[in-house]
């Protein structure tokens, strides 16, 4: 309903959306994912931030807030998504997942055609990043005006 999509290759256990639409003229998203991996139950939550920096800082608020209402503290999650910002989004995720964002330079990814920033972020709790890497090519320019984000990620 709000652009937000997940493909898994596992079983899908529940699915949950939030509306995170800070204001008429953009409508935003958060979709909640509960994924049964081998290693044990996984959330995933895709959103997409606004545009605007005070509807950013709101909306992170939201997910911070939606976070601990529906998943547990000790339960692993990953967060991936357009944030629209870069240090905004790495603080928050220190803050909310108690995560440490490594300082190397992660893949840009906006816009497609010359990639020069890093809006598309993905945060984990209860795994490891093994590696990050925006892919580049003719298919992916058709696609969004971002280039897809993909990491590998390892359990604790």
């Amino acid at each position: 309903e709000h652009g937000n999509a997940l493909l898994s290759r596992w079983p899908v256990l529940d699915v949950r959306h939030e509306d995170m639409s800070d204001h008429r003229f953009e409508q935003r998203g958060l979709l909640h994912a509960q994924v049964a991996a081998p290693e044990g139950k996984l959330h995933v939550l895709v959103l997409h931030l606004g545009l605007i920096g005070g509807s950013r800082v709101r909306q992170l608020a939201q997910t911070r807030d939606y976070l601990v209402r529906h998943v547990p503290a000790d339960e692993s999650v990953v967060i991936a998504g357009d944030f629209n910002c870069v240090q905004l989004a790495r603080n928050w995720a220190l803050e909310a997942l108690d995560v440490c964002v490594k300082k190397h330079a992660p893949p840009a990814t906006f816009p497609a055609r010359l990639p020069l920033r890093q809006f598309d972020h993905i945060f984990a709790r209860g795994l490891q990043t093994q590696s990050l890497q925006a892919p580049r090519g003719k298919a992916w320019l058709q696609m969004s005006d971002h280039l897809p984000l993909i990491a590998e990620l390892q359990w604790r």
